[in-house]
This record gives C-alpha cells, structure tokens and sequence, in this order.
C-alpha cells in the first residue's frame, strides 16, 4: 500500500514538472507595460528580434514596394533602436514629417507565443494588425500570422532618439 502511494505521488509530480516544462511555462512579458501588465525589459531577448521581425512580416505584407520606415515606442533605449535596424538590415528610422511609417504599438510575450501590435500606413490612413508569434527559449521566435484590425488609429509620432538619427544620416548621404 505504501509503496503504491508513493508511486502515485512520483506519478503525479512527473505529469506536473513535464506539463509545465513543455506548456513553456514562463513569465508573461509586455513592452510598453500598461496597469497591472508585468513589465519586460526591451533590451532583452527576445524583445528586440521581436520587434525587428515583426516590422519586417508586416511591412512585406503590407506595401513591400515602399521603403520600410520604422517606429518604435516611446522610452525604447538606444540600444534597441541600433539592434532593431541591424536586424531588419532594411529601410530607415521614423524622422519628423515623415508620413508612411510601420510603428510598434506594443509587444507582448507569454512563453511560447507572442504578439506584437504594429500600426502601418494604407490607403491614406493608419491602421492597427497584430503579428503572431511561436517559438520558446530554445527555439527562435518566427511569425506565423499577421492579422488586420482594419482599425484606423492616429498617426505615429516620432520616437527616434537623437542619437539614432545622428547614426542613419551618414549611412543616407
């Protein structure tokens, strides 16, 4: 009978640790927070490659034939904006009075999904689509879909630091 039990409880606590091992139990993450939102640093990983790629699905699927202008938001460090353009390895950053511009609104990650909310610019107007997003720790992150909001929203104000667009004036001269 003791035996028994025990081999119940191994049982049990096996099926627990392997369902939350492979559920891809982690913490949920989103960039920028919102009340209550457990906050994500941007300059982490996956956080940036997110980004990058998110702009990149969305800007192929949109309007491939323009030039990828990209936002990202508010507070977004340096860093990132660097790290962000290299990855894309197209287009440009947002500079004022520039009016087709794919803008992340918000990246959201929970183990081994994501989603990252990009605003993009069509038919005069700017409209909100999310990219979905699979992948864990040991696998990249890849988009599986990009789904139309068909919302319109407000144009995208220019978040680019200083310093980024000191860095991308060369490379456009």
């Amino acid at each position: 009978m003791r035996n028994r039990n025990l081999i119940k409880a191994i049982s049990l606590t096996t099926v627990f640790v392997s369902a939350l091992f492979f559920s891809g139990c982690a913490a949920s993450m989103t960039y920028p927070e919102y009340a209550g939102a457990p906050k994500a640093d941007p300059s982490l990983q996956p956080m940036p490659n997110l980004m990058a790629d998110a702009l990149k699905f969305a800007h192929q699927r949109t309007a491939p034939k323009q030039e990828l202008v990209y936002n990202l938001p508010p507070t977004t460090p340096v860093q990132v904006w660097t790290g962000v353009g290299k990855r894309l390895g197209i287009g440009r950053p947002m500079t004022a009075g520039d009016t087709h511009v794919w803008s992340i609104r918000q990246v959201r990650l929970s183990g081994a999904r994501a989603e990252v909310y990009v605003v993009y610019p069509t038919d005069g107007i700017y409209q909100l689509a999310t990219v979905h997003f699979v992948g864990s720790t040991a696998q990249p992150y890849y988009p599986t879909m990009l789904q139309f909001w068909l919302v319109p929203v407000d144009a995208p104000t220019c978040n680019t630091p200083l310093a980024v667009v000191q860095q991308a004036k060369p490379a456009q001269q």
